[in-house]
């Protein structure tokens, strides 16, 4: 077998520690917006929305959702009033989501707080030379096609 650098044994691999990484940070998102009651995942869907992503089908693959599992946290999203819908009117049998105030509430504080707070808990153990160096690797290892969206 070839020597993999991503690989230090089969049960300690860069893609089990990418998976695990994300673990955390939803779990750190949880726990920031849980006296909120927003979940991980339906703060994924703010977020998207926040950054023009209005189309649910768009979020749902962005996000690895299933439409069906989409379409039930964006009902329950509507009935907590943190989303709406809206027709699209290119395409009546589609339809558009948009932040209610709540939802931009939400999304505001994220940037200007929550943000900071759950990366700086991300990175706790981290020195900043480190923690610049992991963005570095990681955007490196990315295909351009992925991170130029969100650059």
């Amino acid at each position: 077998m070839k020597n993999n650098p991503g690989i230090i044994d089969n049960k300690f691999h860069l893609g089990l520690l990418i998976h695990l990484a994300n673990q955390f940070k939803d779990q750190l998102i949880s726990q920031y917006f849980s006296g909120m009651d927003i979940t991980a995942p339906q703060f994924k869907v703010l977020i998207n929305i926040y950054k023009g992503v209005t189309s649910p089908a768009e979020i749902s693959k962005a996000l690895v959702m299933d439409a069906g599992a989409m379409s039930r946290m964006v009902d329950r999203m509507v009935k907590r009033e943190l989303i709406v819908r809206h027709p699209n009117p290119q395409d009546k049998r589609q339809v558009i989501l948009a932040l209610t105030d709540k939802g931009l509430l939400i999304c505001d504080r994220f940037q200007n707080e929550a943000l900071a707070s759950i990366i700086g808990s991300l990175t706790a153990r981290l020195t900043q030379d480190e923690s610049q160096q992991l963005v570095a690797l990681i955007t490196k290892m990315l295909p351009d096609d992925i991170t130029a969206p969100h650059r």
